[in-house]
C-alpha cells in the first residue's frame, strides 16, 4: 500500500502543478483583458474630452468682457466718420473732447485699457499651455513673435492709410514718404501677397506647404514689427537728442494693434512669476515712472500716440494685471481688496494730488484706473457665466477679436474714413445710419458664423 501511496504522489503533485499554471495563465489573460479594457476606457474619454477650439473650454465672462471691448472701440471708429453723429461725440471721443469719468479720462479711453487687461486674463494659461507641449524657450518664442506680428501689422496698415491712400488720392507721391513709411508701404503688398499663398494653401492637402506659407507670412509681419520697434526708439531718442542737422530718421507710426504687441513683449518676461512676483513689478513700475512723469517725462510720452515704448511699459502693466486678477478670480476677499484698492489709489491721487491722468501717453494713474474698473466689470461678467442664451451678441463679438479689429481698421480706417470720407461725411442721419446697422450686422453674422463652426483665427 505504501509503494502504491508513494507511486500516486508524483502524479498528484503534477496534477496540482498543472491547476497552478492553469491558474496562472488564466490570471495573466485576465490582467491583459483588464490592461486592453483600461486602454479603450482611457481613449475614450480622451476622445470625449473638448479640444482647444471646443466651446466648453471658452469662459463666456472672458469672451463677453472682450466682445464688449470690441463692440465699443469698432462704434468709436465708425460714428465719427458721419457727422450727423455729433451728438454722441462725448461718449467715443478720446481725452479732453469726450465725457469726463475723472479729470483727464475720458468714457472712450477706457475701451483700449480693458481690452489690453483681458488680454492678461489668459496669457498665463496660454504661457503653460505653450510651455507643456513645446518647452519654454519655445514658449518664449512663439509669444513673443506673436506680438511682433501684432506689431508688425498695425504698421503695415498704417503703411497703407498714411501712404497709399494719399498716394492714391493725389495728395503725396511715394517719393515725398520717410524712410520708414516707404518700408511700411512697400511690405503691405508684398503682406498682402504671401496672404494669398496662405489662404490658397488652406485647400492643398500639402501639409509641408501649408507650414512654409503660414511660417513665411508670420514671420514677414514679425520683420516688419522689428522695424517698427527699431524707428519708435530712434524716434525717442532724436526727441530727447534732436539730431543737430534737423534731419529726423526715426518715426512715429503707432497705434492701438502697436501698443498691444509692444505690451505682450515688455510683459512677457514677467509671465512665468507668480501672482504677487507680477504685482511687485507692477507696483515698482507704476512707482518709478509717476515719479519721472511727474518731473518732466510726460510731454514726451504725450508727444506719441498711446506713449510709444514709454506709455508701452504702462500698457504692459495693464496685461500683467489682468494675470493677476485671472489668479485670484476664486478669492473673492483678496480680489476685491486689491480692485478697491486700486480705485480708491487712483481716485486719491488725480482728484487730491492732481496727478496727470491721461491715454495718451498712458500715465500710471490712469492705468491703475483703468486696472480698477476692468476687474469690476469682470467680476460682473463672472455671475453670468451660468446664463447661456442662445444668441450671447458680446461672447460672439469677443470670439474672433482680433480678426474684427483688423478688418475694422481696413474697412473703415481706410476705405469709408480714407478713401470715401469725403463722400460720408454729410451724410444725413437717415442715410448713416442704414450703413453703420449693415456695418455691425456684417461683423456679427461673421462672427457668429466662426464661433458655430469652432472657428478661431489666431495668429
Amino acid at each position: 500500500m505504501k509503494n502504491k501511496e508513494n507511486q500516486n504522489m508524483p502524479n498528484q503533485e503534477s496534477l496540482i502543478e498543472q491547476q497552478n499554471a492553469n491558474l496562472l495563465q488564466s490570471s495573466n489573460e485576465e490582467n491583459v483583458t483588464t490592461k486592453k479594457k483600461t486602454k479603450k476606457e482611457k481613449s475614450k474619454i480622451i476622445e470625449n474630452q473638448p479640444s482647444n477650439n471646443a466651446k466648453t473650454e471658452r469662459i463666456l465672462s472672458i469672451d463677453r468682457f472682450r466682445g464688449l471691448c470690441m463692440f465699443l472701440m469698432v462704434c468709436s471708429f465708425i460714428l465719427p466718420i458721419f457727422s450727423c453723429f455729433n451728438f454722441l461725440a462725448p461718449i467715443v471721443e478720446h481725452g479732453d473732447a469726450g465725457f469726463q469719468v475723472l479729470p483727464g479720462i475720458s468714457f472712450a479711453d477706457l475701451f483700449a485699457a480693458m481690452f489690453i487687461f483681458v488680454i492678461g486674463l489668459t496669457i498665463v494659461k496660454s504661457f503653460k499651455s505653450r510651455e507643456s507641449k513645446f518647452g519654454t524657450r519655445r514658449a518664449y518664442l512663439q509669444l513673443a513673435v506673436r506680438f511682433l506680428c501684432l506689431i508688425g501689422l498695425g504698421l503695415l496698415f498704417n503703411g497703407f492709410e498714411n501712404a497709399w491712400v494719399d498716394i492714391f488720392l493725389g495728395d503725396s507721391t511715394f517719393a515725398d514718404l520717410s524712410i520708414q513709411l516707404k518700408i511700411y508701404a512697400v511690405g503691405f503688398w508684398i503682406a498682402i501677397a504671401l496672404a494669398i499663398v496662405l489662404l490658397v494653401s488652406k485647400f492643398v492637402k500639402n501639409e509641408k506647404f501649408k507650414v512654409v506659407a503660414s511660417s513665411l507670412f508670420k514671420y514677414f509681419v514679425a520683420i516688419i514689427g522689428i522695424c517698427g520697434l527699431f524707428f519708435i526708439l530712434v524716434a525717442t531718442a532724436e526727441k530727447v537728442t534732436p539730431p543737430v542737422d534737423g534731419n529726423r530718421f526715426g518715426g512715429w507710426e503707432w497705434d492701438t494693434l502697436q501698443n498691444i504687441g509692444l505690451a505682450g513683449l515688455l510683459a512677457l518676461p514677467f509671465i512665468r512669476f507668480d501672482k504677487w512676483g507680477r504685482l511687485i513689478i507692477v507696483g515698482i513700475t507704476f512707482t518709478a515712472l509717476t515719479i519721472l512723469m511727474q518731473a518732466g517725462l510726460f510731454p514726451l510720452a504725450n508727444s506719441i500716440l498711446e506713449g510709444g515704448i514709454i506709455g508701452g511699459f504702462c500698457w504692459a502693466s495693464i496685461l500683467l494685471m489682468g494675470s493677476v486678477f485671472a489668479e485670484l478670480k476664486d478669492d473673492n476677499k483678496k480680489y476685491w481688496i486689491l480692485s478697491s484698492l486700486f480705485l480708491l489709489l487712483s481716485v486719491i491721487l488725480i482728484v487730491s494730488f492732481n496727478v496727470t491722468a491721461a491715454k495718451r501717453g498712458c500715465t500710471p494713474v490712469y492705468a491703475i484706473f483703468c486696472i480698477s474698473i476692468s476687474s469690476m466689470v469682470w467680476a460682473g461678467l463672472n455671475q453670468l457665466n451660468n446664463w447661456k442664451p442662445k444668441f450671447d451678441f458680446f461672447a460672439i463679438w469677443g470670439s474672433n477679436a482680433i480678426l474684427t479689429y483688423i478688418s475694422t481698421i481696413f474697412v473703415v480706417g481706410m476705405i469709408f474714413g480714407g478713401l470715401l470720407g469725403e463722400q460720408l461725411v454729410n451724410l444725413s442721419i437717415w442715410a448713416a445710419l442704414p450703413i453703420v446697422i449693415a456695418f455691425l450686422a456684417g461683423f456679427t453674422v461673421m462672427n457668429w458664423l466662426l464661433k458655430k463652426n469652432n472657428k478661431y483665427i489666431r495668429i
